[in-house]
């Protein structure tokens, strides 16, 4: 195994550590508080900034695995949450490489967008489709401000993933 096949497994076993602390602080360890009756989401945001900085293939990959993991604790998702992590992680490393440059803005607003987008859904799927009464006000009650309070952390994860990509010098152009 040479020296780049090492760094890469090297920096692929701390993003899976990443994605696995980010695990146990959104699902099992309350160390973030909550606020409005909400807790954050911590792995869509952790699983796209890999993506951005890791590209398309390995940014699914990671996504696969970090709703596999949010699937183990969820009661009704059913392979949702790694369905949706894997496509949306993909899109934004196709999206980040075509057509915007990485920095702490893109990231903000592509995380953004991507955890609005499955609360959304996600109230869409599981709630309204099963006969739910009060599907709206538990989007806007529940989910939307669950949503902007994991958006408010994006800068953590930015500046841990960014510092992961660079003390491992390698990156997704260079395959």
């Amino acid at each position: 195994m040479n020296s780049l096949n090492k760094t890469k497994l090297k920096k692929y076993a701390v993003y899976v550590l990443i994605l696995l602390t980010a695990h146990l602080l959104q699902n099992l360890l309350p160390v973030f508080p909550m606020l409005f009756g909400v807790r954050p989401i911590l792995l869509i945001s952790a699983a796209v900034c890999i993506s951005m900085y890791e590209g398309e293939i390995v940014g699914a990959a990671m996504g696969l695995f970090a709703g596999a993991l949010w699937d183990t604790v969820t009661v009704s998702a059913d392979g949702y949450n790694a369905l949706y992590l894997m496509v949306a992680c993909a899109f934004c490393g196709v999206f980040l490489r075509v057509f915007l440059r990485n920095n702490i803005l893109t990231f903000l607003w592509m995380n953004s967008i991507t955890t609005v987008f499955y609360s959304i859904t996600y109230v869409l799927f599981f709630i309204t489709t099963r006969g739910i009464d009060g599907g709206i006000w538990l989007l806007l009650r529940y989910y939307l401000p669950m949503a902007v309070y994991s958006v408010l952390l994006t800068p953590f994860w930015y500046l841990i993933i960014r510092s992961v990509n660079r003390k491992f010098k390698i990156s997704y152009i260079e395959y």
